[in-house]
């Protein structure tokens, strides 16, 4: 008798790993660019798809795209934008029991997908987390710009199962002046999340950086800039300039 329950328990076992891995492709669509950045030409998408035992990347060229997905678990896919300026933060989609033949992704999920996409790379990533609420919650917190939160502790809660709504906390910032030549507005690289920025004097004035990496575009010629930030120092990599740095 054990013997007969011990073989229909691995039959059971190896029926639900079967299940488990068992993927389907479907289509996603991603979002229109933002009115603000409409003049701005994407030339490509860079995808990552990451589940718990798979991460695929693979670049797309149109508004939509098929992935293959397992059907049960968690899956994180991102879509971020390439053009002359470098890549635009991405639009994003959480596939947790929700998945449909076609999907839509959107630029309020793209802050949350990406943390998800890290913690499932770590192992992790709970069926039963309410990613709607999540998500929710990302935007309430940061008063609809995500990109401002501290990503760093929301991963390492999402990673090791222990996370909270009081892991969402916003990033520390500074105002910058940043020393470049031209004139014109600048916005930063976040669609649906758009500041502007003007430029005259040879500076871009009062940049708000965010510890971490930021992305700002003027929108007139295309340049991009991307700035990252700690609690003491900046970069700058600026096509114009080169690499400009300093404290703060």
């Amino acid at each position: 008798m054990n013997k007969l329950l011990a073989a229909l328990l691995s039959l059971f076992l190896t029926s639900c790993s079967m299940f488990d891995s068992r993927s389907t492709e479907v289509a996603f669509h991603i979002p229109e660019l933002p009115e603000e950045m409409q003049t701005l030409e994407v030339t490509s998408w860079r995808v990552v798809v990451t589940s718990v035992d798979k991460r695929r990347e693979f670049t797309a060229k149109g508004k939509s795209f098929k992935a293959s997905v397992p059907v049960s678990g968690i899956t994180a896919v991102l879509a971020y934008p390439l053009g002359q300026w470098g890549e635009l933060k991405p639009a994003g989609f959480i596939v947790h029991g929700n998945l449909k033949a076609h999907n839509c992704m959107t630029w309020d999920e793209g802050f949350g997908a990406e943390c998800t996409a890290f913690s499932l790379a770590a192992g992790a990533g709970s069926e039963n987390f309410n990613f709607t609420l999540f998500q929710q919650k990302l935007l309430e917190k940061s008063e609809g710009n995500p990109w401002i939160l501290n990503r760093d502790k929301i991963i390492y809660a999402l990673s090791y199962g222990i996370f909270n709504m009081n892991y969402i906390k916003k990033a520390e910032s500074h105002t910058l002046s940043l020393p470049l030549p031209g004139t014109g507005t600048w916005c930063s690289g976040t669609p649906g999340c758009i500041q502007q920025f003007e430029q005259s004097g040879g500076y871009i004035n009062d940049l708000v950086i965010t510890e971490g990496e930021n992305i700002f575009i003027n929108m007139a010629t295309g340049e991009g800039i991307t700035v990252y930030s700690d609690r003491l120092t900046w970069i700058c990599i600026s096509g114009t300039t080169g690499g400009l740095s300093g404290t703060w």
